[in-house]
C-alpha cells in the first residue's frame, strides 16, 4: 500500500503524459518533477544520510528551487520523518520498489500522474523491473539508478552474453546506472551486462568544512586513552565481511606479539551487542583497555583529527566507502585493503597504504611502518586532504551527479 505522509500535489488533475516537444521544453526552461525511491527505510545512518541531503539538492534544481516538485519514496518510515531531506520537501511516501507488488505499482503510478512527475532516480535499485513501463506510461521521462555497491559479480563470455541480449531485449530498464567507483561500474558492464555506454561513475565527496585536519585531544579526553599511544580509528558497519576480525587480530599481534607500548585502536559503529565477539577475542589479556569499541557516533569530526590514522580492514566486497574520505579529509593516512573501489579511494603510498585483504600480518606491518615513520604519515595525510579538496568534496560530487543527470535527461529524449 501506498502510504502518503506529506504531499504538496502539483496539480489534482489527472493527464496524459506529455508529448515529447513539451518534455524537452519542460526539461529547458521549466521546473522537473521527480521522484527518490530510497532502498532502506527512513533515518537508516551510516551513509544514506548524505545522499538523501544530495538527492534533495539534485532534486531541487531540477524543480528550479520548488520543493513541492521533490518527492522521496522509502520501503518504511518506522523511524519517522528523513531528518537530512528538508521539511519543506514536497512529498515523503511509502514505497518499496523490492516487492514488485502490483497494487503499490499501480499506486504509485496514479501518485506520478498526480504530480507530474518526468524524473525518477532510486538507490540500488534494479536495472530492469515491471515497475519502469508503469512509471514511463503514467509520463517519466528518464529512470536512473545509483548504486553503492556491486551490482554482479564477472561473468564467463557465454553467460554474459545472455545477459547482454537480455538487457537490449527489455522494454522495461532504466535509462542509466550510477557507480561510486570504477570497479563498481565494471560489475555492471561485465557481471551483469549492461552496455558501457549506459554506465556513469560519480565518485563520492566529503564535507571537507567538516572534516579537517585539527590540533586536537579530543579522543583522549572521550575514552581515556594514554596519551603516550597513537590511535588507530576504524568507522564502519560491523558485519564480517567489513573485516573488524581482521583489525582486531593486528591489534592483538602489534601489542602483544610485538610489544608495541605506543598504539592503542578504536573502533566505533557497533550497535547493541555486535561488539560483543570482537571483544571476546582479546578477553583477558589485559589489553582491554587498549582496544575500544564506542559504538554508533555522530561526532567523528571531532574523533578523526585527534586520531593517528585510519583502516579500512574490509575482506569482502567493498565499495569508495565515505569513512575513508572522512578520515583523509580529516589529514589522517589511511591503510586500507586492497579491494574493488578501496584502490580507488586510497592511493597507494600517496595517501595511505594498502595490503591484502585478510592477511592481519601485512595490515599490523602497515600500521607499524607508520607508527616508525611519523613523516611519512604526516605527508600521506597532507596529501589525502588535498586530494579531498581537490577532487573529492561534496561540492565536487554534487557537480558530477548534476552533470550525469542532466545528460541522462537530454540522451532519454534525443
Amino acid at each position: 500500500m501506498l502510504v502518503l505522509v506529506r504531499v504538496r500535489t502539483c496539480s489534482r488533475r489527472f493527464f496524459m503524459p506529455a508529448g515529447e516537444s513539451e518534455l524537452k521544453s519542460g526539461v529547458r526552461g521549466r521546473a522537473l518533477a521527480c521522484l527518490f525511491c530510497l532502498h532502506v527505510g527512513s533515518n537508516a545512518g551510516y551513509a544514506i544520510g548524505p545522499l538523501e541531503k544530495l538527492f534533495a539538492e539534485i532534486g531541487l534544481r531540477l524543480g528550479q528551487s520548488d520543493p513541492s516538485r521533490v518527492h522521496f519514496g522509502y520501503p518504511s518510515l518506522a523511524r519517522g520523518r528523513p531528518q537530512l531531506v528538508p521539511r519543506e520537501i514536497g512529498g515523503i511516501i511509502k514505497f518499496d520498489f523490492k516487492k514488485n507488488d502490483l497494487r503499490e505499482i499501480a499506486n504509485l503510478a496514479t501518485y506520478v500522474r498526480q504530480n507530474q512527475i518526468r524524473f525518477v532516480m532510486g538507490f540500488d535499485m534494479p536495472a530492469m523491473l515491471p515497475l519502469f513501463l508503469s512509471l514511463r506510461r503514467a509520463g517519466v521521462v528518464t529512470i536512473l539508478s545509483y548504486w553503492g555497491a556491486p551490482m554482479s559479480s564477472e561473468m564467463p563470455c557465454w553467460k554474459l552474453a545472455l545477459k547482454r541480449a537480455r538487457f537490449a531485449l527489455s522494454r522495461s530498464k532504466v535509462d542509466g546506472v550510477i557507480f561510486e567507483s570504477q570497479a563498481m561500474a565494471r560489475s555492471a558492464i561485465y557481471g551483469f551486462g549492461i552496455p558501457a555506454t549506459k554506465v556513469d561513475v560519480v565518485p563520492l565527496g566529503v564535507d571537507t568544512g567538516r572534516f579537517q585536519p585539527a590540533d586536537s585531544d579530543y579522543a583522549y579526553k572521550a575514552f581515556g586513552f594514554p596519551r603516550e599511544r597513537k590511535i588507530i580509528v576504524y568507522s564502519g558497519h560491523m558485519e564480517r565481511r567489513k573485516g573488524v576480525h581482521s583489525l582486531v587480530q593486528a591489534a592483538k599481534l602489534l601489542l602483544l606479539g610485538r610489544r608495541r607500548n605506543d598504539v592503542c585502536f578504536l573502533l566505533c559503529g557497533n550497535k547493541a551487542d555486535q561488539s560483543r565477539e570482537y571483544e571476546a577475542m582479546y578477553a583477558g589479556m589485559g589489553i582491554e583497555h587498549l582496544i575500544r569499541f564506542a559504538g554508533y557516533r555522530s561526532d567523528m569530526e571531532s574523533i578523526f583529527p585527534s586520531c593517528f590514522c585510519g583502516v579500512i580492514p574490509s575482506i569482502g566486497w567493498d565499495s569508495f566507502t565515505t569513512s575513508s574520505l572522512e578520515m583523509a579529509s580529516s589529514g589522517l593516512p589511511v591503510v586500507a585493503s586492497r579491494l574493488q573501489g578501496l584502490t580507488e579511494a586510497v592511493v597507494d603510498r600517496q595517501t595511505g597504504l594498502l595490503y591484502s585483504p585478510g592477511n592481519e600480518v601485512q595490515l599490523a606491518d602497515c600500521i607499524e611502518t607508520l607508527l616508525d615513520n611519523p613523516e611519512l604519515a604526516r605527508a600521506y595525510g597532507l596529501a589525502g586532504r588535498l586530494r579531498c579538496e581537490n577532487d573529492l568534496s561534496v561540492d565536487h560530487q554534487r557537480e558530477r551527479l548534476w552533470s550525469v543527470v542532466q545528460r541522462r535527461i537530454a540522451l532519454s529524449l534525443a
